[in-house]
């Protein structure tokens, strides 16, 4: 093997250690990956000069001579897209994880499907002509509220009206980049797993709580998509004996119940005051008083349906957490202790159960994932960078 040979291949090794984790010295690197730290002082002098990595100094904790760490910086980074029913967001995101911009713009619910893909197309144009020219762009990274198949067509998204939507080709064809496009609960599941506050769970069931309903599943570390990519579509469960003999041709049974603005419409239809526009989720649950019994009744009827699913999901699955996303995320203090007192002695072991922990939202981490595996080995990094 030749010298620059070898050389590539520790240097693909630095990479590798430094990919989603915090800044290290250069004896922490040696140590994690078998290499001298002599060579690992030629490879990161190496990155250093391709702008892949930076190098800074911190105090010793032992009190010594202050330490150079070593860490991804954002010479490289993946285009992220979260296509919501309500938003669509667009963010850098390095190979730490570190969010590096991001923009949220709102969009109105019920859009014409043909115009919020125009939106989408157009925004993700937009992002990509003003990304920075001194940093590369590994990929770009879709999370739409539906299932995907293998090839990144949207089967169906009834949030935004989207089915049989070929997006992952058309952004394929039109940006010439690698592009991955998967449904948002199954990314914010992985960003879970990976980014997450430790100790990390090894198998989980994520509550995405939007318009629609829906879960991803990590079992033993691993993201489980089903037979056809479609597993985790909660909001298709059946709630009801009668249920059995509808078809369901927009959103599933359960989502028709306890989706956002189904539970807006069961308030209304109750005489419940509350503002449909705002956050239903949390006048429900937390801001509307105790003595308005209408409240309390529906919240308490809402919550005892999210535990009719999850007792089964737990049935099935056995998840050591269910992570709550969505609307659920912002207001865990009131949700936790009400779905932990419904599963407690209706299902074996009861999961943990807390609100998703990421830094930065996890369809957005998701996405940066799947991006960087649609990209490939980070030692392509080492080639001419364009």
């Amino acid at each position: 093997m030749t010298t620059s040979a070898l050389a590539r291949i520790n240097r693909g090794r630095l990479l590798r250690a430094l990919a989603h984790s915090e800044p290290r010295s250069r004896a922490e690197l040696a140590e994690e990956t078998g290499l001298s730290v002599a060579t690992v002082s030629r490879a990161v002098a190496s990155l250093s000069a391709l702008g892949l990595v930076t190098q800074s100094e911190a105090a010793d904790p032992t009190g010594g001579r202050p330490r150079t760490l070593v860490a991804f910086g954002d010479g490289a980074a993946t285009l992220v897209v979260d296509v919501a029913d309500r938003h669509t967001e667009v963010a850098a995101i390095s190979l730490t994880g570190e969010t590096l911009e991001r923009r949220l713009e709102e969009v109105e619910a019920g859009q014409d499907p043909e115009a919020r893909l125009t939106h989408t197309l157009a925004t993700i144009d937009a992002a990509v002509a003003a990304w920075p020219p001194g940093r590369r762009l590994l990929g770009l990274g879709v999370g739409v509220p539906g299932p995907v198949d293998e090839r990144g067509v949207v089967e169906f998204a009834p949030a935004i009206g989207w089915r049989e939507v070929p997006l992952g080709p058309l952004l394929r064809e039109r940006l010439g980049i690698p592009v991955a496009v998967h449904n948002d609960a199954n990314l914010i599941a992985v960003a879970e797993s990976e980014f997450g506050a430790e100790p990390r769970p090894r198998s989980l069931v994520v509550l995405a709580v939007f318009d629609g309903v829906g879960s991803g599943i990590v079992v033993d570390g691993r993201l489980w998509e089903g037979a056809t990519g479609a597993s985790g579509q909660l909001g298709r469960m059946l709630l009801t004996l009668p249920a059995v003999r509808n078809v369901y041709e927009g959103f599933g049974d359960l989502e028709s119940h306890l989706g956002t603005s189904a539970v807006a419409e069961r308030a209304l239809e109750l005489g419940i005051a509350l503002d449909p526009a705002g956050d239903v989720w949390g006048q429900l649950l937390v801001d509307l008083p105790p003595t308005d019994l209408r409240a309390r009744g529906l919240a308490s009827d809402v919550l005892d349906e999210f535990a009719m699913a999850l007792v089964n999901v737990c049935a099935l699955i056995d998840p050591e957490a269910i992570v709550l996303a969505g609307r659920f995320a912002p207001i865990a203090d009131a949700v936790v202790p009400e779905l932990h007192r419904r599963l407690t002695r209706r299902v074996l072991h009861v999961p943990r159960i807390f609100p998703q922990t990421t830094a930065a939202p996890g369809t957005l981490l998701g996405a940066a994932l799947a991006a960087e595996r649609a990209f490939g080995p980070l030692e392509q990094l080492l080639d001419t960078r364009t």
